[in-house]
């Protein structure tokens, strides 16, 4: 036995040596949005793209650089100084933060501090507290989003960190901000202005081809104050990361889309666990060269997207870990972009307009006319299955199984039970499957003694055996793949809906019936005690809260495996092993445990239902070989020879019944003619 376990403990090593060069070989160099392990090839700077003036991989850390005064240019004296506000300046509120404001969706809070966001509020939305309006893009880290970072003119740059702007016009809707870049001697050289927009809701028969109130237009203004041409360039800090959503890790990204030609967008996604400590990533372009058309950071419900309305005028995007010494799963990731050298005639003006998404990820939304067009295309952002399970999330069937999902709520009025419902249709379709592979596992049950029989009669002859072994199923007429179809089937199912559960924006905070679950998107959570939350060790899973619907699920796949027919074991080791893999199914619901209540909920209920099933056929199937050892149920079967010739002789017998029939004559002939062929045939056997 230990010599097999060796041996499968080595060939199990191989195939994942195997799977993981196929993965670095084949599939992530086909789809580097798949490759979560951080060795993913960072894009080359490309000569049109010139020298960069922002950070470099061994410049500081935004953190530390948010912290330093105004910076002089390398190897001389400070040649600019900046002139904002005089006191600690005045910020701005536009939007609203009227809750389910019928006007507008966002209430936007701007700091005169670099003249950054404070926050942003989506007014109709809750925060994961399920109390609160739900706020994003709060400063912390001495960062702010959005915030001007340094100005360069001809080559020279003043930081802008510390410096707090003027409030040079405000309203409900929008707000501007302005600073004056003189040189050292005073003389005034440029005025910066930022100003902020909010976008309305817009008519809500028309929302698919607007920003559905969701858009914030951030326009900043270059106002040469000299007679002739400067070259200014601007460095600004992209929007932070909304909060977490999720108990079982880091749900946020930091995601980019770049053009790929034909009008088509190509989505890279990073989590903030890829990033090394000191480690600074240029977004400017992705790992198969494709130009920037913008960049942000979402959560598995919310996003923050930033893009250029000119992708000319942004150059490049840099992402970098703010607390360096926080757990991966803690970190925060800020986006410093900087626009390319911009030429300024004398007395003359260049925008930079930006258009900024601060809004939840609501499918109907993003797969709208205005959002899912080039060159946004964030429907994209639905799907954020990653690995190799990407394979399975297959788009098409995630759009299916939301759309199902819709139309039984629609019935139902309750997500719960949609989802109970799409159980028992998903079951239904696969129950002929789940049929045949029950007959053939009880078929594979009772060949356990002659498999034993063909084992002693070729003993060490492996090729007869396995000859004479198939030879014995096809005349059984078993097929052991369909025992696994069902479980194949399923998987991608499984996760496609996994992949709609955690990404389907109504399933957030959406409660069962009159239930404890009050968020089909989080774990059910009957108790809680976050305060006092501890770490499983081997698999570092945080225990939180006590969740029921993974416990009920652990007893429901122990009794599934205890009730499903499995192979014949014919020696000691293979029932070691079916002892080990009934054992290993209750990893799986610890795996699931701080799980969407939703989608243990579909497990659970595909599971127990399944069970159910399962003995039903059994019970069926035994009762139907009772019955035919008991002659009691005949099966229909193709006529013999010998039931061909009886059914014409009691069709001549009924055609005689008509006297005067020709048919009658006729098969009254054929009968006697039948009958004497079988008396000569008899004769000749009996000589």
């Amino acid at each position: 036995m230990d010599k097999r376990m060796y041996i499968t403990a080595g060939l199990l090593m191989l195939v994942v040596m195997g799977y993981y060069a196929f993965l670095v070989n084949y599939v992530y160099p086909r789809h580097p949005e798949w490759d979560t392990s951080g060795r993913r090839p960072q894009p080359t700077v490309s000569p049109e793209q010139g020298p960069a003036t922002g950070p470099s991989p061994t410049a500081p850390s935004i953190a530390a650089a948010a912290t330093q005064p105004a910076q002089a240019p390398p190897g001389g004296a400070a040649a600019l100084k900046a002139v904002g506000a005089s006191g600690p300046g005045t910020p701005a509120f536009i939007g609203s933060d009227k809750v389910k404001d019928p006007e507008y969706a966002l209430g936007v809070r701007i700091s005169p501090d670099g003249a950054g966001l404070d926050s942003v509020i989506i007014n109709e939305t809750k925060a994961v507290d399920a109390i609160h309006e739900y706020t994003f893009q709060e400063p912390d880290f001495h960062w702010r989003a959005l915030a001007t970072r340094r100005v360069s003119v001809d080559g020279q740059s003043v930081d802008l960190t510390d410096v707090n702007w003027t409030l040079e016009s405000s309203n409900g809707t929008s707000a501007t901000y302005g600073i004056d870049i003189l040189s050292i001697g005073g003389k005034a050289l440029l005025h910066l202005s930022q100003t902020y927009q909010v976008e309305p809701r817009g008519p809500r028969k028309n929302r698919d081809n607007t920003s559905a109130g969701y858009g914030v237009s951030v326009t900043y203004r270059l106002r040469n104050l000299t007679g002739g041409a400067e070259r200014v360039r601007i460095d600004f800090d992209g929007p932070a990361m909304p909060p977490r959503e999720t108990e079982r890790g880091d749900d946020r990204q930091i995601v980019a889309g770049y053009d790929r030609g034909d009008q088509a967008v190509d989505v890279t996604r990073l989590a903030p666990a890829e990033f090394k400590t000191g480690e600074v990533r240029d977004l400017s372009r992705s790992s198969k060269g494709y130009k920037l058309l913008w960049v942000g950071a979402t959560s598995l419900y919310f996003g923050a997207i930033v893009q250029p309305q000119n992708k000319d005028q942004v150059l490049t995007a840099r992402a970098t870990v703010l607390n360096e010494q926080a757990e991966s799963d803690q970190r925060e990731i800020a986006l410093e972009m900087q626009t390319s050298e911009l030429t300024v005639d004398g007395n003359q003006a260049v925008d930079v307009p930006l258009k900024i998404f601060f809004g939840p990820k609501h499918r109907s939304m993003l797969e709208g006319d205005y959002y899912a067009d080039y060159p946004r295309s964030y429907s994209q952002l639905l799907v954020t299955t990653t690995g190799i399970c990407g394979l399975c999330a297959f788009p098409w069937l995630v759009d299916r199984l939301v759309d199902l999902l819709w139309l039984l709520q629609w019935i139902l009025h309750d997500w719960g039970l949609a989802i109970i419902a799409l159980v028992l249709i998903v079951r239904l379709m696969l129950h002929p499957i789940t049929r045949s592979s029950q007959v053939s596992m009880m078929k594979m049950q009772k060949m356990g003694p002659e498999v034993e029989r063909l084992k002693k009669k070729y003993g060490d002859d492996k090729e007869a055996f396995t000859k004479a072994q198939m030879q014995m199923y096809k005349e059984m007429g078993f097929t052991p793949i369909l025992g696994c179809l069902p479980m194949f089937l399923q998987m991608p199912i499984w996760i496609a809906l996994y992949s709609a559960l955690q990404n389907e924006f109504e399933l957030r905070q959406a409660p069962f019936l009159f239930t404890y679950i009050h968020d089909l998107a989080r774990p059910d959570r009957l108790i809680s005690w976050d305060t006092h939350a501890f770490v499983l060790p081997l698999i570092s899973l945080k225990i939180a809260s006590l969740n029921v619907l993974p416990i009920i699920m652990a007893v429901t796949f122990f009794l599934q495996q205890k009730y499903t027919p499995k192979p014949p074991t014919t020696t000691p080791e293979q029932q070691s092993q079916q002892k080990i893999m009934q054992w290993m199914t209750l990893l799986f619901p610890i795996f699931l445990y701080s799980a969407p209540s939703g989608l243990n909920l579909y497990i659970l209920t595909s599971t127990a239902i399944g069970v159910w099933e399962s003995k039903r056929i059994r019970d069926h199937i035994k009762r139907r070989e009772e019955a035919e050892k008991a002659q009691k149920v005949f099966v229909d079967t193709k006529p013999t020879r010998h039931g061909k010739q009886s059914k014409k002789q009691e069709a001549a017998q009924k055609a005689q019944a008509k006297p005067g029939c020709i048919a009658g004559w006729w098969a009254n002939l054929q009968a006697r003619a039948e009958q004497m062929r079988q008396e000569t045939q008899r004769r000749n056997k009996n000589s």
